[in-house]
C-alpha cells in the first residue's frame, strides 16, 4: 500500500484542486490527522449543472475503489457518499460496489460542505472553522475522480464541462483546460438568444461574463448561457454603488433574508437583515463590528437576494461580499468564539426545494439532465491559466516557441507556497507566455 505522503506528493505532482469552487490543493486537505470520516460531496446542488451525475453512473468501480484507498490513507472509519436521493441511477451504480450512501433531500443548497456535514454526520464545523475540525474530509465527485488518476500518474489536464440555458444543443464535454468559452458554445450549436451573458459555474453562485471570451479552469464545472434581461443578470451585474444605495434606502428589515439564510438556519450567528441595516447607518459600523463580521460566516448560496427572499429585490449577498472583502483587504480573518450550535428549529420548513428554485430564477425550461459529448477537440489552441487554484499562481517553467507534450508540467508554484503544478492539456508548441498564462497551440 503507498504511504499517506506518497499520496500526498503524487496529487501535488498532478495538480489536483477542488474541481468546483474555489480550487483548493487537495493533497493539502490530506494532510490532515485526527480524521474518522470520508465524505464524498455527490449533491451537485447548483441548479443544471451534470457532470459529478454523470462521473456516478459511469465510473463508479473507481470512484469507490478510489475512496476506499483515500479513506485508509486519512485512517478515516468509513466514507460516505452523500448524494440526492432523487439520483436513482447514480445510487444504483455506486451501491452496486458496495459504497455506503447517505441519501440527501433536494433542496438547495444541500452541497455546502457545512450544510453537507451536517446533514450526514449531524456534526455542525465551528463558526468560521473546517471539516477538519469535526473530524471530517470532503471531496466531490469530480475531485474523487482526478484524485483516482493521479495515483496512477496521470495529471489533471481536462474538465467536465456541462453546456446547458440557450444554446442549441446542451451537453457535457470532457474539455481540455485553457479551451475557449467561445469555442464550446460553438460547438454546441450557438446561442439562441440576443445579448447573451454567460454564468461559469452555477448560476447562483458563478461568475457572471458578457462575452464568452475566456477559458476553462480546472474548477470550471459548467458554462450556463441565460438572456440578458433575466432576474440572475440583474442581480450579478448592478453596480456596487448602487447596491449599497439600495441597501440604505430600500430595505425594510423584513428579516426575510435571515429567515431562509442557509447557514443561519443551522445555527450560525449571520443574521443578513443586520447588516443590511448598518450598511443604511454607516456611523454605527465601528460600534458593530461584531455584526460585520459575521458576513465572514457567509456561503454567498444567493438565497437572501430577490431570487428567493428578499421583497424589495434587494442582494445582501452582495452587500455581504463587499463586506468581506474589507476584512480581506485589512487581512482580518475569521475569529470567532467557540459556543454549542444548534439548527433553527424551523429549518425543515424553510428549505428551498430544487424545482422551485428552478422557476424562482426562470430555469425551469431547460434540461436537468444532459447527452455526454465526448472529449472535445474543435479548438486549434488552449490558453492556461496560471492561477486556477486557491494560493499563489504558478510561474512557467516553458517558454515561447517550446514544443511540449500533453500531461507535461508548463508551470509550477513559488517553492513553499500553497499551490499545484500545471500541465499541458494538448501536445503542441508554447505561442506566448504571459503573466496570465501559457497558450498552446495544437500540433
Amino acid at each position: 500500500m503507498v504511504s499517506k505522503e506518497e499520496v500526498i506528493g503524487l496529487l501535488f505532482e498532478a495538480g489536483v484542486v477542488g474541481a468546483g469552487g474555489a480550487g483548493f490543493p487537495t493533497y493539502y486537505k490530506l494532510k490532515a490527522e485526527g480524521i474518522d470520516t470520508y465524505v464524498i460531496n455527490g449533491a451537485e446542488c447548483e441548479p443544471l449543472l451534470f457532470g459529478d451525475q454523470y462521473l456516478m453512473r459511469k465510473e463508479a468501480p473507481s470512484l469507490v475503489k478510489t475512496a476506499e484507498k483515500i479513506k485508509e490513507i486519512l485512517g478515516a472509519k468509513q466514507v460516505i457518499f452523500a448524494l440526492k436521493e432523487k439520483y436513482k441511477q447514480e445510487i444504483k451504480a455506486l451501491e452496486s460496489e458496495g459504497a455506503q450512501i447517505f441519501p440527501l433531500r433536494d433542496y438547495y443548497p444541500a452541497g455546502d460542505e457545512v450544510i453537507l456535514i451536517r446533514e450526514v454526520l449531524g456534526r455542525t464545523v465551528p463558526e468560521g472553522g473546517l471539516p477538519l475540525m469535526v473530524g471530517v474530509v470532503v471531496n466531490n465527485v469530480e475531485t474523487l475522480y482526478n484524485i483516482g488518476r493521479a495515483m496512477e500518474g496521470l495529471p489533471v489536464t481536462h474538465k467536465f464541462v456541462t453546456i446547458n440555458g440557450a444554446v442549441k444543443e446542451p451537453g457535457l464535454w470532457l474539455v481540455p483546460v485553457g479551451v475557449s468559452v467561445e469555442d464550446l458554445i460553438n460547438a454546441c450549436g450557438g446561442v439562441t438568444v440576443d445579448n447573451p451573458w454567460y454564468i461559469e459555474g452555477g448560476p447562483m453562485t458563478g461568475v457572471y461574463h458578457s462575452k464568452p471570451d475566456f477559458h476553462v479552469t480546472k474548477t470550471t464545472n459548467a458554462i450556463i448561457v441565460v438572456p440578458t434581461d433575466s432576474k440572475l443578470v440583474q442581480y450579478e451585474t448592478m453596480s456596487l454603488e448602487r447596491i449599497l444605495k439600495n441597501a440604505r434606502f430600500a430595505c425594510i428589515q423584513c428579516n426575510q433574508c435571515t429567515l431562509v439564510c442557509s447557514r443561519k438556519l443551522i445555527g450560525y450567528n449571520l443574521e443578513p437583515h443586520k447588516i443590511m441595516r448598518l450598511m443604511a447607518y454607516p456611523n454605527q459600523l465601528r460600534a458593530n463590528v461584531d455584526v460585520l463580521k459575521s458576513a465572514l460566516l457567509c456561503s454567498e448560496c444567493n438565497l437572501c437576494s430577490g431570487l428567493h427572499a428578499c421583497p424589495m429585490q434587494l442582494s445582501p449577498r452582495r452587500v455581504n461580499q463587499y463586506v468581506k472583502s474589507l476584512f480581506r483587504r485589512e487581512n482580518i480573518k475569521p475569529d470567532f468564539p467557540r459556543r454549542d450550535i444548534e439548527p433553527d428549529p424551523l429549518r425543515d420548513f424553510r428549505l428551498l426545494p430544487s424545482k422551485n428554485l428552478l422557476r424562482r430564477i426562470g430555469l425551469h425550461k431547460y434540461p436537468l439532465e444532459v447527452p455526454f459529448r465526448g472529449e472535445f477537440d474543435s479548438f486549434e489552441e488552449v490558453f492556461v491559466l496560471l492561477s486556477q487554484h486557491t494560493g499563489r499562481p504558478c510561474v512557467p517553467i516553458v517558454r515561447e516557441g517550446d514544443s511540449v507534450v500533453k500531461g507535461q508540467k508548463i508551470g509550477e508554484p513559488p517553492s513553499g507556497a500553497l499551490g499545484v503544478p500545471i500541465h499541458a492539456p494538448i501536445s503542441g508548441q508554447v505561442v506566448d507566455v504571459s503573466a496570465l498564462g501559457i497558450r498552446i497551440r495544437k500540433a
